[in-house]
C-alpha cells in the first residue's frame, strides 16, 4: 500500500509535540517559536516526512502554510 504524502499531518503532529499551544489549522499565523524550538520542529517534520529541512531553510519558515509548501516542493 502506498502511503499518501500529507504535509499537514506531519506539521500538525510535530507542532503538537514541540509547541502544543499552537493551532496547526491556523495556516497563516506567525509561529512564535524560539530558534531551538524551530530546530526541533524542523527535525521532527524531517523524520516523519523524509524531507530534509536544513537549518538555513527552517529559519525562514514562519507559518504552517510555508512549512507545508516547503514539504510539497521538496519531497523526493
Amino acid at each position: 500500500m502506498v502511503e499518501h504524502f500529507a504535509p499537514h499531518r506531519y506539521v500538525s503532529s510535530a507542532l503538537a509535540y514541540v509547541a502544543p499551544g499552537v493551532d496547526a489549522d491556523d495556516l497563516d499565523a506567525e509561529l512564535a517559536l524560539a530558534p531551538r524550538d524551530l530546530e526541533y520542529l524542523a527535525a521532527s517534520i524531517s523524520l516523519a516526512s523524509g524531507v530534509d529541512i536544513p537549518d538555513r531553510d527552517a529559519s525562514s519558515l514562519r507559518t504552517v502554510r510555508q512549512i507545508e509548501e516547503y514539504l510539497a516542493n521538496h519531497r523526493r
